[in-house]
């Protein structure tokens, strides 16, 4: 009789288990959403940051197109 409770026990538990990756799955409607899912999920490390903050600041600045410069002033 024990034994019985004891695998009844092990097959609520293995139950339970697959329930909880059923409720995780996710589908998505393209793979931009995807990708959006996933950096909201992932914490990007300090040192990638520092690195590409300080790359971005030494990038040259783009000119401003020439309809920008005739129509600002």
């Amino acid at each position: 009789m024990k034994h019985r409770t004891e695998q009844r026990s092990q097959e609520q538990e293995q139950v339970t288990a697959e329930e909880k990756q059923q409720a995780v799955a996710r589908e998505f409607a393209s793979p931009e959403e995807l990708l959006q899912h996933d950096v909201a999920q992932t914490p990007v490390p300090p040192a990638v940051a520092d690195r590409l903050a300080h790359s971005l600041r030494n990038e040259p600045r783009t000119e401003r197109s020439w309809w920008r410069r005739m129509f600002s002033r």
